[in-house]
């Protein structure tokens, strides 16, 4: 491999202003193509196929009225007047009268069009509040980019009026998130671009030195965001595959620049060498490590595939493509740049930033040495440390994102805690309990009577508030009567009580559904715990109409079974990734026992990270620096993604030090001293690398969007872990005490030691070394 880079750097350096041209070219549709993306994007894809909540979620969209997917609720609180009264009607009416001349909206039901005992089920405790539902004629997909606009004429018609009126509901809910992810977006970059700026002055000390990374990056970066619009315009991609490329194209792109524009600028140092010559070496040594690197992360998050969970398996996608692109840039469009550039990449170099010349042992060196002395003593108390930063984590609990991951000032979420003061915690998370019988009549006496059972056993487990079924709405009235009125006719029944009727009975009536609501939070662990017995005890149970079978919806439900598909999938995940990783390294290394060292303390660190993540963000232990709230859970996508995304990012540095290292040792042969070498030479980049990785990361934790600041937060720490305890104490103990056994690889002979010759230029330490 090594030579086949060398030899792309010498024709590189030929045709260096067409692939350039080539490059502009592309990136400017990539920017075109990323200002159409967010359209594109869905909030959904959390689905899990063959589970009961996506078959309930279907059958509850096309069988029932006022239930499709993009179904809304509005949400109407009037400080002056009590429902009912003629004023409250007035406002109710008039936001009713605007709101239907939205697109997709069909049909609004409220109390204007309830009797007294319909319109009763619509207010709840306050008697200032409403609720109605908002029915909907267009898929989800197509709304969910257009509900924010609903929600801020809404909102702004009402407190034209005086009230208080909100759009509740899961298009609601996607809608904003949407604009959350894009506000976050936006945040993150006003945070990260200053810092990477800054920490690139101080690693290279030169503006134009800063300045080319920082467009190859970008231009990367672009032309990833455009490969995802193609697909999107396919294919159903989640709204965060923006965020999360964003933050790791910034990332490995910035990281991938740095290792070769240091390695260009040490080459040049050289005295007689060309720019082909210095572009040459570069590609062969820094240009392995990105490559290398490159197919390490796409490999890692290639094993995501096996996740069936489409939102996971689109955003895998997302860092796939912007990492093959970062990849890609690095070894064709930044080496380009470079040559056109040659001796100018240290233009605009800034007085008072230059180094000074080092004279004796430098600090990593010392350090290094001092360490490998007691090697077994180091290495225990570091994994003890790592140990107990990972112990948190044996109580990580998972689940889907729910209205607490809003900000507590977005309309949505305003209005979802309206509507569960008036009407119980659990009104917006209810649980729907979907019966379908292909052959039989459930509005048969028979099976009226089995469902009015079923809500009876319902109605007395813990934590369960109350139970509506279609007999709700028949109070003290025989089976028989009930069913001759269901199938009397659309006359038989007055038109509120048909609209509600329809809600909870299909037009076939095939199909009925139970709305279940508990006196906790779906996603609490008490509400998890009331819909397991549900699902695993009282269902089961059950005598039902012959030939009827259940399934069980609602967000709760697609969250326990969204995490439990992800925690199935962890381990055949990780062991492909193991495997990947192990095969990639081998090949880079030409080693068995450092590839295995290498995910051995990879496996330490990231049940550090997961630790100290499940102790912020779950346990609430500074997570009000974030400005969150811990919910007890981290978001369910979260520790797979970490997973993935470390054990690639972290075979950067393990390649860029380990490769070091053995080209010290096959020159010399010296094993402690070729450890030693490594360290100096490759400290001072590695840590400025993981300077800048972390200045990205951080700036995403503090985006305002829970899954992605989790997401950061995470990757911050890792590598702050990894560049920090891993590379300065872990990998050099451990390879002193693996011996010379570290370089055993099957049928290669032992090197012979170069004669001992001084060493050329570029091999003495820099201020930032070169690989």
């Amino acid at each position: 491999m090594h030579g086949l880079l060398r030899g792309w750097g010498k024709a590189l350096y030929k045709i260096r202003w067409v692939v350039v041209a080539l490059w502009i070219v592309i990136a400017l549709f990539g920017g075109f193509a990323f200002s159409k993306l967010t359209p594109l994007l869905s909030g959904g894809g959390w689905d899990v196929p063959g589970s009961q909540s996506l078959a309930a979620g279907k059958l509850l969209a096309t069988e029932f009225d006022g239930r499709s997917e993009s179904s809304m609720t509005l949400v109407l609180k009037d400080p002056q007047h009590a429902v009912g009264s003629a004023e409250y009607k007035d406002n109710l009416g008039k936001i009713v009268d605007r709101l239907k001349t939205e697109e997709g909206v069909s049909g609004v039901f409220s109390v204007l069009d309830a009797s007294e005992g319909i319109g009763s089920g619509l207010v709840g405790k306050d008697p200032n509040l409403s609720i109605a539902f908002v029915d909907m004629d267009v898929k989800l997909d197509f709304i969910i980019n257009k509900v924010p606009d609903y929600q801020e004429r809404v909102v702004e018609q009402a407190e034209s009026l005086g009230v208080e009126a909100y759009l509740v509901g899961g298009a609601a809910f996607f809608g904003e998130s949407s604009v959350q992810s894009q506000e976050g977006l936006a945040k993150a970059e006003i945070i990260v671009f200053p810092l990477i700026i800054i920490i690139l002055l101080l690693v290279f000390r030169s503006v134009m030195a800063t300045i080319t990374p920082l467009m190859v990056t970008i231009a990367s970066v672009l032309v990833a965001m455009g490969i995802v619009y193609l697909v999107a315009s396919e294919v159903e991609l989640s709204v965060f595959v923006t965020n999360s490329a964003m933050m790791l194209g910034l990332g490995v792109g910035i990281d991938y620049s740095l290792f070769m524009v240091s390695r260009f600028k040490a080459e040049l140092e050289n005295k007689g060498k060309t720019k082909q010559e210095a572009i040459m070496t570069t590609l062969q040594t820094a240009g392995h490590t990105v490559f290398f690197s490159a197919l390490t992360v796409i490999a890692a998050l290639s094993a995501l595939f096996i996740v069936p969970i489409d939102a996971i398996r689109a955003i895998a996608f997302g860092g796939i493509a912007v990492v093959f692109v970062a990849g890609l840039a690095s070894l064709t469009l930044l080496p380009a740049v470079l040559v056109i550039l040659g001796a100018r990449i240290n233009k605009g170099s800034i007085p008072f930033l230059r180094p000074r010349e080092r004279t004796g042992i430098s600090g990593w060196k010392k350090w290094t040495k001092a360490i490998m002395r007691r090697p077994a003593v180091f290495l225990v108390l570091t994994l003890i440390a790592l140990g107990v930063f990972a112990s948190p984590a044996l109580d990580m609990k998972l689940d889907a994102p729910d209205i607490r991951t809003l900000p507590a000032d977005t309309a949505v979420r305003q209005g979802f805690e309206l509507m569960q003061e008036s009407f119980g915690i659990g009104s917006s998370s209810q649980i729907s309990i979907v019966l379908r019988n292909e052959g039989s009549d459930l509005s048969e006496p028979a099976a009226l009577e089995s469902i009015a059972a079923l809500q009876a056993e319902l109605g007395k487990q813990e934590h369960v508030s109350s139970v509506s079924s279609v007999a709700s709405f028949f109070p003290g009235m025989g089976s028989d009567i009930v069913s001759g009125l269901l199938n009397g006719g659309g006359g038989s029944l007055p038109a509120d009580v048909g609209f509600m009727v329809n809600r909870y009975v299909s037009a076939d009536r095939h199909s009925a559904v139970l709305e279940v609501q508990l006196d906790q939070l779906g996603s609490s662990e008490a509400g998890r715990e009331a819909l397991n017995v549900l699902r695993n005890t009282v269902l089961p149970g059950v005598a039902l109409p012959e030939g009827t079978v259940y399934s069980i919806g609602g967000d709760a439900m697609n969250g326990i079974e969204t995490s439990e598909a992800i925690s199935d999938s962890l381990l055949p995940a990780l062991g492909i990734m193991l495997v990947l990783i192990f095969f990639i390294l081998v090949l880079t290394f030409r080693s068995i026992l450092l590839p295995l060292k290498a995910i051995i303390l990879n496996l330490f660190s990231v049940a550090a990270t997961c630790g100290i993540l499940v102790f912020v963000f779950a346990l609430g232990h500074g997570s009000e620096i974030f400005n969150v709230e811990s919910n007890g859970y981290i978001i369910h996508f979260v520790p797979i993604l970490l997973l993935a995304l470390l054990f690639g990012l972290s075979t950067d540095y393990e390649v860029f030090l380990v490769s070091r290292v053995k080209e010290e040792h096959d020159r010399t042969g010296a094993h402690e001293e070729s450890i030693a070498e490594g360290m100096e030479k490759t400290g001072p980049l590695i840590t400025g690398a993981a300077i800048l990785m972390i200045a990205v990361f951080a700036g995403f934790a503090f985006s305002g969007v829970l899954p992605i600041q989790m997401l950061g937060f995470g990757m911050a720490v890792a590598i702050a872990l990894d560049s920090t305890v891993i590379r300065m104490l872990l990998v050099p103990v451990t390879m002193k005490l693996l011996g010379k056994a570290s370089w055993w690889f099957p049928g290669r002979k032992r090197p012979e030691p170069e004669p001992s010759n001084p060493p050329k230029r570029s091999d003495k330490p820099l201020p930032l070394a070169n690989k």
